[in-house]
């Protein structure tokens, strides 16, 4: 069995580093984007409302393959709207167990490409408000999502319980984004305690999934999704065994560190 690795691959070339960095999403024309727009709406909205149907006429299916909708409902519309994605270092998701993907949210994008490229049978922690999406909040219903207020407190704490639950008794892929919420400025944001206390709490190893070229394709405040190349990271599990509690702040800086080594920091 291949298992979760506790060593942090902390940066050791900064030249490299700046070369991940400075990512280019090789844009195309943005015209493709002002036609599609449409269609993309239309296809967000009525596709995902097959989900609770297919969940209901066929629930023993829809339990065994239901991550199909999902991922179908990422990929069609990078296809047409012309984005590729290269996904590297996949085989860091090849152990057994339950696992913490935690993701950097820069873009609506990403909704799409976590949609279309995260492993079957996972499930995503997400806010409330995505609930209130026509179509996409009774699909994530349907598949078993996790919601998550996060003007309740007492609410929250238990959507996590819930995870925590889920993580333990069915060994499953748990996604969630360090930063909270997209990114307004730009940038990797500072990381949230959540998926941090989560892993101590279940012992589950945290896999960054670190996508790059999402912003430049789909920038923050545009609905126009322009031709590109969007690359996905998958970078070795990082284990949370022997991590205390009053060194949470320290584990959160490391890893972000990790990230650091292919995003740039937030704006200020």
């Amino acid at each position: 069995m291949k298992t979760a690795s506790s060593d942090l691959a902390m940066p050791t070339d900064s030249s490299a580093t700046q070369d991940r960095r400075a990512y280019d999403a090789h844009l195309g024309s943005p015209l493709r984007g002002y036609f599609l727009c449409p269609l993309t709406f239309v296809w967000a909205v009525g596709f995902a409302m097959l989900f609770p149907i297919a969940a209901f006429v066929a629930p023993k299916w829809f339990k065994k393959h239901g991550w199909w909708f999902p991922r179908t409902w990422g990929r069609v519309p990078l296809w047409w709207h012309g984005v590729k994605v290269d996904v590297r270092g996949a085989s860091n998701l090849e152990f057994e167990g339950s696992r913490l993907l935690l993701f950097n949210h820069v873009s609506l994008l990403d909704l799409l490409v976590m949609s279309g490229y995260c492993p079957a049978n996972s499930v995503v922690i997400h806010k409330k408000e995505f609930q209130r999406i026509p179509g996409v909040g009774i699909a994530l219903k349907s598949l078993g999502m996790i919601a998550v207020d996060r003007k309740d407190t007492k609410s929250a704490i238990a959507s996590m319980n819930s995870a925590a639950q889920r993580i333990r008794e069915r060994d499953e892929t748990v996604i969630m984004a360090p930063e909270g919420t997209r990114s307004r400025k730009g940038g990797l944001q500072q990381f949230k305690k959540g998926p941090f206390l989560l892993a101590m709490q279940t012992g589950a190893p945290l896999v960054p999934f670190l996508m790059r070229g999402v912003d430049q394709i789909l920038p923050m405040g545009s609905i126009i999704i322009r031709p590109g190349r969007v690359t996905i990271d998958v970078l070795p599990p990082i284990s949370p065994e022997g991590w205390e509690r009053k060194d949470l702040n320290k584990h959160m800086d490391e890893v972000r560190e990790v990230f650091l080594e292919y995003l740039t920091p937030e704006a200020e």
